[in-house]
């Protein structure tokens, strides 16, 4: 096996000369050089030539692959728990997996899977549902984000599944992962279990306000973006405008194949319970502009007095956090203001008048009439 001078190799390096021949075989015994591991490209092609061809783990199209991380946002009420647990039961046909349903009661959990509480539906044997304990205590000298991924590691032990959901990833971790600051060492510490475990994880998670007027981008996610770049995938959830029980689904991002469904054509559901079972019913694909709401005049009147109305009330509100509470761009907010000159007028706080209580006016006693007293 051929040595190296690990300190000339660094010094190779620091001077951009080429250290590996591509051409040469496996056997170059390079090892790892600070944070990074060094190889020949062909090297790194054999050695891939030895792992497993990743599956598409639902339905035959791109939105899972094995051993990936893969994030799935969208609004509030929309279905996101709905279409991953359905995606979750699928999978449990062929192989283990974990749900973390961090959300849902036992009682809410059982309306959805049954006929009014009849009639309940039987998932796969290979479906295991994960809840917090009610009450727990943490051993001593350990935080609560160490304790929950070391429970993690031995739930993954335990049952031997290679999959898992975290439904949803607001609840996973104490800190908030709005900031990027939050997110890294959280993201960091899933994708190093991805690997260590070989896991496919579906992470779930909330999006911004948005008004359904527009196409649904990577920035409508919640929080820092930091955690897109660490997955391999991300698809969201839209809701169409022609029907309330109608969704799409639409891929923002992906790796290891093409995307399936883009603006111009995303996979439509329908959201319905069939046989105890409230699942995504395939019904065909669209385009998204044909599922988003139409901008009305009264609509963008309506954007407009909200946009002066929060200006007004909150004078130091910048331009950026207007446009995410109204779910609409800072763009849109700073024209909006512009054309009313460059500042508006604050609202001044009237000050409460004090009620005045009435006075009970004091009864006197009348003189008596002795006249009358005769």
């Amino acid at each position: 096996m051929v040595k190296f001078d690990r300190d000339s190799l660094i010094q190779k390096i620091t001077a951009g000369e080429g250290v590996v021949d591509p051409t040469e075989r496996r056997d170059r015994d390079l090892g790892n050089v600070g944070l990074f591991q060094i190889r020949g490209a062909n090297e790194r092609m054999m050695d891939a030539s030895t792992q497993p061809v990743p599956r598409r783990l639902w339905k035959d199209t791109s939105l899972i692959f094995e051993n990936e991380m893969t994030l799935l946002f969208a609004s509030t009420g929309l279905g996101k728990t709905v279409l991953s647990v359905q995606m979750a039961n699928d999978m449990a046909v062929t192989d283990k997996v974990l749900y973390l349903d961090l959300e849902l009661s036992d009682v809410q959990f059982r309306k959805r899977y049954s006929d009014n509480f009849t009639n309940d539906f039987r998932f796969n044997q290979n479906l295991y549902i994960v809840n917090f304990q009610r009450r727990f205590s943490m051993p001593e000298g350990m935080d609560y984000d160490t304790y929950f991924l070391n429970s993690l590691k031995a739930l993954l032990d335990e049952t031997g599944a290679k999959i898992v959901f975290v439904d949803n990833m607001t609840r996973l971790i104490s800190a908030d992962t709005d900031k990027a600051q939050n997110a890294k060492p959280l993201m960091d510490k899933l994708n190093g279990m991805k690997f260590d475990y070989g896991l496919t994880m579906i992470l779930i998670e909330h999006s911004r306000k948005t008004d359904n007027l527009r196409p649904i981008s990577i920035n409508d996610l919640q929080g820092s973006k930091m955690k897109v770049n660490f997955a391999d995938a991300v698809f969201t959830i839209g809701q169409s405008s022609k029907d309330k029980n109608l969704r799409y689904v639409k891929q923002l991002k992906v790796r290891s194949s093409e995307v399936d469904f883009d603006s111009e054509n995303v996979a439509l559901y329908e959201l319905a319970q069939k046989n105890s079972f409230l699942q995504f019913d395939f019904v065909g694909y669209g385009n998204e502009r044909e599922h988003l709401k139409e901008i009305t005049e009264k609509d963008m009147l309506d954007l407009e007095r909200s946009i002066i109305e929060m200006k007004a009330t909150h004078p130091n509100v910048s331009f950026g956090e207007i446009a995410k509470s109204l779910g609409t761009n800072k763009m849109k907010v700073k024209r909006t203001l512009d054309r009313l000159g460059e500042t508006v007028t604050p609202v001044t706080p009237v000050t409460p008048v004090t009620p005045v209580t009435p006075v009970t006016p004091v009864t006197m006693d009348e003189p008596k009439n002795d006249l009358y007293n005769d």
